[in-house]
């Protein structure tokens, strides 16, 4: 006759069950909350809200492995189970989310306001400029290549040209990149052409060095916007440029104004656009007095947005982080209290400390290398593994301390510290997972 499971167990498996329950229920309400949205969030491609349903499924997930392999029996196995299959459903979520991520084409970094056509730049000076004539300059760009040389630098090479009128004087021939970090860096002109009505293209080969001010946070999943901003030589005056989009096909943020085999040095172009972005001075340069207007001007952008090619820096730092977390979960079969075996391990308190540290250093130093890359900004996403290996390694010392005393602590030594053995993946990973879903979802 077999033997009842306690009133323990059968508390537990009823829990198990209703939370299960639950979390289907949260799971089915976030599912129809994400799904029945209109489109995705202007400026991307992917839609917004899918945290809750990714936290949801995942929770589903491991009540289910719960409910199937019964962790609350608290055999070796069944708790091994539990804790291979809360571990790669914490991975297969981190997964889920890097899949989203890289998926989404961000264009909501574009400076300003971004202009499709001839006439969203029309209606943006009109409503901007309201009853000043103009004069406007077409001004196009082809980007060959771009290089990202400091974090807060990136240099950029190509033609930019302009459509001129028969009113437009020698002065105001021209473009300027102010953001330019060593005067106005290498502008050569490359042609100038007129027409038999007396119109005139003038274009120029650019190799400029711009400072900007990037994002990290997600590196290296992370997705950047490098503009080009352009003055026309006669600032302060009635004249501005706007995008030459006749010499363009239809609009759309794709690589339009982009050489099809453009160099970016280990990054993706994915979309361009033209916008506008006002800025205000306290000066005129001295070209005219502060009584006129254009105090507050215009002024365009060449935007071209970014993807890392992540695959690399990741799976590097990973692969790496992977062997010394397995050296550390090795580690944890070194304990035992069993004299027999004692002289053959040689584990003490201090020796496990030690080891500890020692890889904890090799962390430290491969987190400043991350630092380096991404510049003195706020915490990059692939720090957060670090910091998910240094709470795992705090947890390493308190348990090799607590183990090294002569108190008896039945939980900790069950098994030869069989305890520790179990949550070391899962809360590692998990640890990681919650990292990931908080990074990506602010």
């Amino acid at each position: 006759m077999a033997t009842s499971a306690p009133r323990w167990a059968r508390a537990a498996a009823r829990a198990t069950y209703a939370l299960l329950g639950l979390s289907l229920l949260a799971t089915a309400l976030c599912a129809y909350l994400y799904f029945h949205r209109d489109r995705p969030h202007p400026g991307h491609t992917e839609r917004s809200g899918w945290a809750p349903l990714l936290l949801a499924c995942c929770a589903t997930a491991l009540f289910a492995a719960a409910v199937v392999f019964k962790p609350y029996l608290l055999t070796v196995r069944r708790c091994a189970l539990m804790a291979t299959a809360a571990t790669l459903i914490f991975a297969a979520g981190i997964g889920v989310t890097w899949q989203i991520v890289t998926h989404d084409r961000i264009t909501d970094t574009i400076v300003g306001t971004p202009l499709l056509t001839q006439r969203d730049a029309s209606a943006f000076l009109a409503k901007t400029l309201p009853g000043v004539a103009l004069r406007q300059i077409p001004t196009g760009v082809f980007v060959q290549s771009s290089k990202f040389t400091s974090p807060e630098e990136v240099e950029i090479s190509g033609y930019v040209w302009q459509r001129y009128g028969k009113d437009v004087p020698e002065s105001s021939m021209g473009v300027v990149f102010p953001e330019a970090t060593e005067g106005y860096d290498e502008v050569k002109e490359a042609y100038d052409t007129r027409s038999t009505d007396g119109r005139r293209l003038k274009g120029w080969h650019f190799k400029v060095t711009l400072r900007q001010d990037f994002n990290y946070k997600h590196y290296p999943l992370d997705k950047q916007n490098v503009w080009l901003r352009m003055w026309s030589r006669a600032t302060f005056t009635n004249d501005v440029l706007v995008p030459d989009f006749a010499a363009y096909p239809p609009w759309e943020y794709g690589r339009i104004g982009l050489d099809q085999d453009t160099v970016t040095s280990g990054w993706n172009p994915y979309y361009t656009g033209w916008s506008f972005g006002m800025h205000e001075y306290t000066m005129t340069q001295g070209l005219t007095d502060w009584d006129k207007p254009f105090k507050s001007a215009p002024e365009l952008y060449f935007n071209v947005g970014m993807e890392r090619e992540w695959a690399g820096p990741m799976m590097g730092r990973l692969i790496q982080s992977f062997f010394i977390s397995a050296v550390l979960f090795l580690a944890l079969f070194v304990y035992t209290k069993d004299d027999s075996k004692n002289p053959r391990f040689g584990f003490s308190t201090w020796t496990a400390i030690s080891f500890a540290v020692t890889l904890l250093l090799v962390i430290v130093v491969d987190q400043q290398q991350i630092r380096q890359i991404a510049g003195d900004t706020s915490l990059t996403y692939l720090e957060y593994l670090a910091i998910s290996q240094y709470i795992v390694i705090m947890g390493i010392f308190a348990n090799a301390i607590l183990l090294g005393t002569d108190t008896n602590r039945r939980l900790l030594e069950w098994r030869d510290n069989m305890l520790a053995t179990l949550l070391y993946w899962p809360v590692l990973v998990g640890l990681f997972f919650c990292f990931t879903v908080a990074v990506f979802a602010a």
